[in-house]
């Protein structure tokens, strides 16, 4: 067994299974100590419901309970090969190809994502959780109030008024959506794995909601995921209008700019929250890192992005 890096939910292992003369290289997804109940379950439901959709994850194989003896609940799936860090995948040159196929590949996964039907029992975690009513901005402002209790509880008493101003615009401003899609919840560059060919998996499904479609779009094209490569706006490898057109050819629904615009807006701002979050894990002394607290200072480049993204929403 390999531990490999996780997040603050999950344990991952790497093994090797010696099967009939063959061996399989497989991940153990394994929940951390106090993990929310059923998440792993769940992860394991999306992941065998996007493989039937066509979507590229990972094959899932089986899942356990906290009394399997592992000390979680948990499940295993296939180690897919390639690489996630987005700095290198937009600075080496060994990666140029997978940069010229990569905005139609993630166009083409979010279509599939999208399409999913989520009506079926494995998927009824999701509508349990939706907002509720027939306003049909109550999915976007459920995700503004979310997050607004996220930075009431993590403000550290800061007042952050940008931040506050940039919620209440969020919620004046939400737009319908007709009809709710399974959103991924946290598609963007760093969260998918590449090769020198293109893409391998998409990962990290912990996150998914039924909502606007759109809102994966619009966490794709936060400023935070270019890395650097600033002036193309969707990861730093393409513009607005070339993933908006991959995505309709694709056969994703009609992306209203507006909208977009908005979940940009609101990607960013939810971004500054987390940032916020993860400096006050880091000073409270829950978990001391640098990285945390590094992660803290970039709030005021966000809230930059912010005001820019305010000014353009008001000149549109």
């Amino acid at each position: 067994m390999r531990q490999l890096s996780g997040g603050a939910s999950c344990r991952i292992h790497a093994f090797d299974l010696e099967e009939h003369g063959a061996v399989r290289r497989l991940v153990l997804r394994l929940d951390s100590p106090g993990a929310a109940a059923g998440t792993r379950r769940e992860e394991f439901a999306l992941l065998s419901t996007a493989a039937r959709a066509g979507v590229t994850v990972p094959a899932v194989h089986c899942a356990g309970d906290e009394g399997d003896g592992l000390g979680g609940a948990f499940f295993v799936m296939d180690l897919v090969a390639g690489e996630a860090l987005a700095r290198r995948l937009l600075r080496d040159e060994r990666y140029s190809a997978t940069r010229a196929a990569l905005p139609g590949e993630l166009a083409v996964e979010l279509a599939r994502i999208h399409a999913i039907d989520h009506a079926g029992p494995a998927l009824a975690f999701l509508a349990q959780r939706a907002p509720s009513g027939a306003d049909p901005r109550r999915f976007a402002r459920a995700e503004v109030e979310r997050y607004q209790q996220i930075l009431d509880v993590f403000s550290g008493g800061h007042p952050y008024p940008l931040l506050r101003l940039a919620a209440r615009w969020l919620a004046v401003q939400a737009p319908a959506v007709s009809q709710p899609a399974l959103v991924h919840g946290d598609f963007r560059i760093g969260n998918v794995m590449f090769d020198e060919r293109g893409l391998t998996a998409v990962l990290d499904w912990e996150l998914c909601h039924l909502g606007d479609p759109v809102e994966d779009l619009g966490w794709l094209c936060v400023r935070a995921w270019r890395f650097g490569n600033d002036h193309l706006a969707v990861g730093g490898l393409c513009s607005h209008e070339e993933l908006t057109c991959a995505y309709e050819e694709a056969g994703g629904t009609r992306v209203d700019p507006a909208a977009l615009r908005w979940w940009e807006l609101f990607g960013n701002w939810k971004w500054a929250i987390i940032c916020r979050m993860q400096a006050e894990r880091h000073k409270a002394g829950g978990k001391l890192d640098v990285e945390l607290a590094a992660i803290g200072r970039r709030i005021a480049e966000t809230e930059q992005e912010i005001l820019a993204l305010l000014d353009a929403a008001q000149g549109a």
